[in-house]
């Protein structure tokens, strides 16, 4: 017989003091909502209806409404309420064999036969129905999220079964108290995290990195043996062998290629660093593309933003960018080619090539017995 399953949405959201649905508050990087839905659909339930939409957002537009009209006969239903984000699919499948306090399971020709009007349909009277039909509680517990104090809870349990199945794959997590990690990051092992990391969103890292302490990852790809220490990485991709920090920020649009260096103090921002390049010290690259192995001294940056427009910056392979370079973009800078420390480049520079671009030194002697 098929499964489907009915949350019941519309539930008191009013402990939870804010003007968000008690059940799009996020667990763990996913809305209590959808948590609730991905176990259901592993546990094998083939259709979903919500109770009501009200208070929700279009993420959750796909799933039917249970109206009068709805069609529930033939198959093994579920309640379950929407605030109850703790279930997991092997429990679900469970509840198709017994029933619990909040959450019950009747066959769809039972349900219709005892509330026709099903439109309305409200938990207390699935817990009347439930008992009218002689409903056994399960053997586990349910945890229902109704507040602030609860959602903390409830994310304490979660990060717990999400660091020791990270743990039960090879992953050394140095200290879990201080961890946080969303359930759709994805770890390979051997990677070790340190305390204080944050790690969010449709992460990836590969497999024997280090992230240090202090770390913040949202949506990040990592490959494998790379290092990062207390430094942030959003919306971009790490290639192996990478180290990244002491405090750099790797903003969106980042692409660092295989054994790439950003060193401490270091931004960069819809770029692509290519393999073998260092950008070792206090610089900043933006909206630029950079050669295999060139190296970017202290201080440089990519002059990008003429207050209108964005423009970009290419170095080409085994370019040296002298320190407190500013590269005026458009520009291109060919490959072998020189900077000479504290120039600003306005010009294209070709390959093979000496670039200087400042003020001849002038000294004046005794300037201050004048």
């Amino acid at each position: 017989m098929q499964r489907q399953a009915v949350i019941l949405t519309d539930v008191d959201t009013s402990l939870m003091k804010s003007n968000t649905h008690t059940t799009l508050h996020k667990l763990c990087g996913t809305t209590i909502l959808q948590h609730i839905i991905n176990q259901l659909k592993l546990s094998g339930v083939s259709d979903i209806y919500l109770t009501s939409k009200e208070g929700l957002d279009e993420t959750f537009d796909s799933y039917p409404v249970l109206t009068d009209a709805t069609q529930l006969e033939k198959q093994d239903t579920v309640f379950v309420d929407s605030r109850s984000p703790l279930i997991f699919n092997e429990m679900y499948q469970s509840l198709y064999e017994e029933d619990m306090d909040n959450i019950y399971v009747v066959d769809g020709q039972v349900l219709i036969a005892s509330h026709k009007e099903v439109s309305n349909l409200k938990l207390d009277t699935i817990d009347n129905m439930a008992k009218q039909i002689g409903a056994v509680e399960a053997d586990f517990g349910v945890f229902i999220v109704e507040t602030r104090k609860e959602l903390a809870n409830a994310r304490y349990l979660y990060q717990t079964v999400i660091l020791d199945k990270l743990m039960d794959n090879g992953v050394t997590i140095i200290n879990p108290e201080q961890t946080y990690i969303d359930s759709t990051v994805e770890i390979g092992m051997d990677t070790v995290i340190y305390p204080g990391a944050v790690i969010e969103g449709e992460t990836v890292i590969g497999e024997n990195c280090e992230i240090r302490g202090d770390s913040e990852l949202t949506n990040a790809r990592v490959g494998n043996n790379v290092q990062i220490r207390h430094s942030v990485i959003t919306d971009s991709e790490v290639g192996d062998g990478t180290s990244i920090g002491p405090f750099a920020q790797i903003r969106p649009g980042t692409k660092l290629g295989e054994s790439v260096k950003i060193g401490n103090f270091v931004e960069t921002k819809k770029s692509f660093v290519d393999d073998g390049a260092k950008v070792s010290h206090l610089s900043y690259i933006g909206d630029a593309e950079v050669g295999k192995r060139t190296n970017i001294g202290c201080g440089s940056i990519t002059v990008n933003y003429d207050g209108v427009n964005k423009y970009k910056t290419i170095i080409k392979d085994d370019a040296f960018i002298g320190c407190n370079t500013n590269m005026m973009a458009p520009i291109e800078i060919g490959e072998r080619s020189v900077i000479a420390a504290g120039s600003t480049v306005t010009d294209d520079v070709p390959s093979d090539s000496l670039a200087i671009a400042r003020e001849r030194q002038t000294t004046k002697e005794n300037y201050y017995k004048n």
